[in-house]
């Protein structure tokens, strides 16, 4: 798990870096990381674990519903391998986690039990979406560098 664990934090590292440096389009949602693109984070870390390191992952969606204040009622995506959740948009919840950690890997703990409707969903073709493809590659060259 330490190697995966090490991946995932690369992975979202180079994806800090491009934002940083203005990469991706303003019109993208990736712009925004780690806020409002928790599927195309997803998606994206799906097909690097999967096609760089062989690493098959599940995708999984629900809602969190604030019946306080509906405006922070979210959709939210994130991975799941074997017992793990990866979630390198995790920081975007901090105001209902209470947690300053940017990403999450580990097992099931309370902010996702506390989603609804949740559901398994195929991890998206990135390669036939030119934003995303393009996003990738942004990312892809930061981690090379």
């Amino acid at each position: 798990m330490d190697f995966l664990l090490f991946m995932i934090k690369k992975f979202r590292d180079a994806i800090i870096v491009a934002h940083d440096c203005g990469e991706f389009n303003t019109r993208d949602r990736m712009s925004r990381f780690p806020c409002g693109c928790c599927d195309d984070a997803s998606d994206l870390l799906a097909y690097y674990l999967y096609h760089v390191h062989g690493i098959q992952t599940e995708q999984f969606n629900g809602v969190y519903f604030d019946y306080k204040d509906r405006v922070n009622t979210t959709n939210h995506s994130w991975l799941k391998y074997e017992k793990y959740i990866i979630d390198i948009t995790y920081s975007q919840f901090s105001f209902i986690t209470n947690s300053q950690e940017e990403y999450y890997f580990g097992e099931e703990n309370e902010f996702y039990r506390s989603l609804e409707r949740i559901h398994k969903v195929k991890n998206y073709d990135i390669e036939s979406d030119s934003r995303l493809w393009k996003d990738y590659q942004i990312i892809i060259s930061h981690l090379e560098s």
